[in-house]
């Protein structure tokens, strides 16, 4: 059946967290609104519109959960995982998406030309990107016990790396930490857990400068000069990846 809503001049605020967003999924439908804007805390204070502030309800979020299970894999994880996106605009992306959904059924996540199933489209394939790249282009070092890396990704995507490393390195224990949103993801003793971090302290023993030294050697031999293509090496490794990938900063001695 569908699901008439009225577009409101309020603003939903709630406290950031996807069970948050997902009881803003919920009073949209309950109230039979689409708001102004939904709004996690560090969006501020100063609006022109009305601001109603959404609790998070564990009851309701599994509710909503429990309907997007029903909709199906594919506008599922769109949701997931166009929540981790840093673009400020996500969550009404997302929430209007939703409404489609429930109204259409789950083929509406295959309208393309429905500008809010573009837009949530565009959401999910842009942190699956990220996550992509930073898939081949992580380079752990050694930190004391466990190996460590710092990456600087434009958004969230620590949850979409956990499954490939948990796998690619069965037997270790490893943190990788995520400086833009200043949150590690810590793999010890086969569990994982994220941690709120301030700041990244890299390897610094001499052993390690001599694997990155080594590894900076080996990048170097495999380069043929005569082929050397900048422009094509920054469509293939952008340079904002740079920064985390030792072979591409100055050496260290």
């Amino acid at each position: 059946m569908p699901y008439p809503a009225n577009v409101t001049d309020q603003v939903y605020r709630y406290d950031g967290s996807f069970q948050g967003f997902l009881c803003c999924i919920f009073e949209s439908f309950s109230r039979r609104e689409i708001p102004a804007g939904v709004w996690p805390p560090e969006r501020g204070q100063i609006t022109f519109y009305g601001s109603r502030d959404i609790a998070t309800d564990p009851v309701q979020a599994r509710r909503v959960a429990a309907g997007l299970r029903r909709l199906g894999t594919e506008v599922r994880e769109r949701v997931v995982r166009g929540f981790l996106s840093c673009n400020p605009e996500k969550e009404m992306i997302l929430l209007r998406f939703v409404r489609l959904c429930f109204n259409l059924g789950p083929g509406a996540a295959r309208m393309t030309g429905d500008p809010d199933v573009c837009a949530a489209f565009d959401l999910e394939r842009s942190v699956n990107n990220e996550a992509a790249k930073y898939v081949e282009f992580i380079r752990f070092e050694q930190r004391g016990t466990l190996l460590g890396t710092q990456i600087h990704p434009q958004n969230s995507i620590l949850p979409l790396l956990r499954s490939h490393f948990c796998s690619r390195l069965p037997d270790e224990d490893f943190l990788i930490y995520d400086a833009t949103h200043g949150v590690a993801m810590l793999r010890q003793k086969g569990q994982v857990r994220y941690l709120a971090m301030e700041r990244y302290d890299g390897g610094s023993g001499q052993e390690e400068l001599n694997w990155q030294e080594l590894w900076k050697r080996f990048f170097d031999a495999l380069t043929i000069e005569e082929r050397r293509n900048e422009q094509g090496q920054r469509n293939h490794a952008p340079k904002r990846y740079w920064q985390d990938m030792c072979e591409m900063y100055p050496r260290k001695f």
